[in-house]
């Protein structure tokens, strides 16, 4: 696939309820989809059983503004985001398309955000995965400031001011010490390595999973911090976010460590089957990871998840987590 002069290909999962407030999130992403420098792409949307058929008929509006660039596929079941990047994802194989942009419906894409990726992907042929920082909007697309935002979010963008995760072996840095780094719509990725490493057949959490596959299992990631993604999270309306729709906040979480426990897992064996790492790395790395998941979640005020989190890690190694707690300074909410 030539990076160069191949078209690149933006997957875009769709699925609404209502047709006013959310009609106006998928029309301002879409206009900065048409304004990339880089005009050489295609849109591939993924409806995923969307219940409001005046939005799904809406889709194809959209394609007529432009039958050449914009593709949709509407799916007859509903099976979450990941399924329907997964679809967006053959399709881009299928069709020989070098690149694939994720760009969920409701968030807006940096107008360089292509060129920009195209020409690192150009200039390093190593390099697999290019993702960037992003800023948070609110459902007026104003942007949140950080005093608003949830301790996890600041903790991702604190992550990218200070020595984002990149190279061959980011899913370590990742998983052990910055937690969650690259958000979907920020995330641009070579099409091969995207269709050998799926997205899980998960509703939360599934890119976090697929990003420790792809970099376990080679990929290189690159951060640039030159096309921040607006990133949206509605504020005082209901929003289409997995944590209003998979059991509330709770439940998210929950499901949260239970996905990322499964990337990282499977991370750790994708790196010692290819030789990356040793087999006796593995128990470290798994206290490390274990420890840190457990520090997100005490920063979201879920005591009982974080204190799972230490269990485990005592569970694999108790002198090692007692070491890892006590450098760290986790010693003020994780028991042992």
């Amino acid at each position: 696939m030539n990076v160069k002069k191949g078209v690149a290909t933006f997957v875009m999962p769709h699925w609404r309820n209502e047709n006013n407030i959310t009609k106006r999130y998928l029309d301002e992403t879409l206009e900065k989809i048409f304004r990339q420098t880089d005009t050489n792409w295609q849109l591939v949307i993924i409806d995923d059983l969307s219940p409001n058929r005046e939005a799904v008929a809406y889709l194809d509006e959209i394609k007529k503004k432009a039958p050449k660039k914009i593709f949709i596929i509407k799916k007859i079941t509903n099976n979450g985001p990941g399924h329907c990047r997964n679809m967006g994802i053959k399709w881009a194989y299928e069709h020989k398309s070098p690149i694939v942009l994720f760009n969920d419906a409701d968030d807006i894409s940096h107008v360089d955000r292509l060129k920009v990726a195209r020409e690192i992907f150009i200039k390093d042929p190593e390099a697999s995965v290019v993702y960037s920082t992003f800023k948070v909007i609110d459902e007026n697309s104003d942007i949140v400031p950080d005093e608003k935002l949830s301790p996890s979010i600041v903790e991702i963008t604190d992550g990218h001011k200070k020595n984002p995760p990149k190279g061959k072996n980011a899913w370590i840095d990742i998983g052990t010490e910055k937690g969650y780094t690259n958000l979907t719509s920020a995330t641009v990725v070579r099409t091969e390595l995207a269709y050998k490493y799926p997205f899980p057949p998960e509703k939360v959490s599934e890119d976090s999973n697929a990003w420790m596959r792809y970099s376990a299992g080679g990929g290189k990631f690159v951060y640039t911090g030159r096309i921040p993604t607006l990133y949206r999270i509605p504020q005082h309306t209901a929003g289409s976010s997995s944590r209003s729709r998979e059991g509330g906040k709770h439940g998210f979480y929950a499901q949260k460590a239970r996905v990322d426990t499964d990337g990282f897992t499977r991370a750790v064996e994708i790196a010692i089957t290819n030789g990356k790492i040793r087999v006796e790395k593995r128990d470290e790395l798994l206290v490390k990871f274990y420890l840190k998941l457990g520090e997100t979640l005490y920063r979201e005020n879920e005591l009982d998840l974080a204190l799972d989190q230490v269990k485990l890690a005592r569970f694999t190694d108790m002198e090692l987590t007692k070491k890892v707690i006590r450098e760290k300074g986790f010693d003020t909410w994780a028991k042992v």
